[in-house]
């Protein structure tokens, strides 16, 4: 009865002591996020998008650190039947939610909408947290196109 009242009494303080070495995980505040998440109206002309539904990329420094699609807001939201959006764009670093090349405080976003082939007009800065950013589409993009150069009539 001895033995078994040792192993009851090392188990017990076995037991408290993993629990005491937990506690500190428990009562921790989580991660502070470090992406940026805008969000808001897309507008062209004061009109909804055409397509309402399509993607949106968010570029920082020439790279895509975020994409998501636009969406026609529902009945009750306080921009009901317009089209709306919201990313997630990445900071850089190479920890989980962390993309090399993206954002720091104050980088310049840029938006991205390749269906309609048109850039928004807005660039907000990059800043940890949410933020309202109501979009305007800017004109088209034109379209560029390189022809091969040759040599002719025996120049050099």
């Amino acid at each position: 009865m001895r033995r078994a009242g040792r192993r009851l009494l090392a188990g017990t303080v076995a037991a408290v002591a993993l629990s005491a070495a937990a506690a500190p995980l428990v009562h921790a505040d989580p991660p502070a996020h470090d992406f940026f998440w805008p969000y808001g109206r897309v507008s062209d002309g004061g009109a909804n998008v055409s397509p309402e539904v399509q993607p949106i990329l968010a570029l920082v420094n020439g790279v895509v650190c975020g994409a998501d699609e636009t969406k026609v807001a529902p009945a009750g939201d306080p921009d009901a039947g317009k089209t709306v959006y919201v990313v997630d764009i990445l900071a850089d670093g190479s920890s989980p939610g962390q993309r090399p090349g993206c954002g720091h405080a104050g980088d310049l976003v840029t938006f991205y909408f390749p269906a309609s082939g048109r850039l928004a007009l807005q660039h907000p800065s990059f800043t940890a947290g949410p933020a309202r950013v109501d979009l305007d589409l800017g004109p088209s993009l034109s379209e560029r196109r390189f022809v091969p150069l040759s040599a002719s009539d025996g120049a050099p």
